[in-house]
């Protein structure tokens, strides 16, 4: 028998732009960029349930492939390193953190590693503000 995961957890992409070398990004100037940059903001943050401590640490996946967090994950917000992506994203595209896109995937428990936690604490932090959607053996 072969298990699949029933959990996985999205966001879109809000704004990307351009920053020159040697810019600070996200609170606290926690991260600066040792090379001119595409960053994109994407639209989640602690209040949604992806944890601080992944804050330079952790990645997503944007277009198949991983983008790792840049600064501290804020409130409402993360910004992400999207430079070298072969296509430029744009502001609606979407964002897996947790799941699969493409022939890429993040485990929940890879997820969770990257901030210092266990699965089952990161399944319970995600908050009521986040949508969900569940499917049944039909597929409904």
């Amino acid at each position: 028998m072969r298990t699949e995961p029933v959990f996985s957890f999205h966001a879109r992409i809000g704004l990307v732009k351009e920053l020159p070398a040697g810019a600070t990004v996200s609170y606290g100037r926690t991260h600066r960029l040792g090379r001119a940059s595409r960053v994109a903001v994407i639209t989640a943050g602690y209040g949604d349930g992806l944890p601080r401590a992944a804050s330079n640490r952790g990645a997503v996946l944007v277009g198949g492939r991983r983008c790792p967090i840049l600064g501290r994950v804020c409130m409402d917000q993360t910004i992400v390193d999207v430079t070298d992506l072969p296509a430029a994203p744009r502001a609606g595209d979407p964002v897996v953190l947790v799941g699969r896109q493409g022939d890429a995937q993040i485990t929940l428990a890879e997820f969770s590693a990257a901030a210092d936690t266990i699965p089952w604490e990161t399944l319970t932090s995600v908050t009521k503000r986040v949508a969900r959607r569940y499917r049944t053996a039909l597929g409904v």
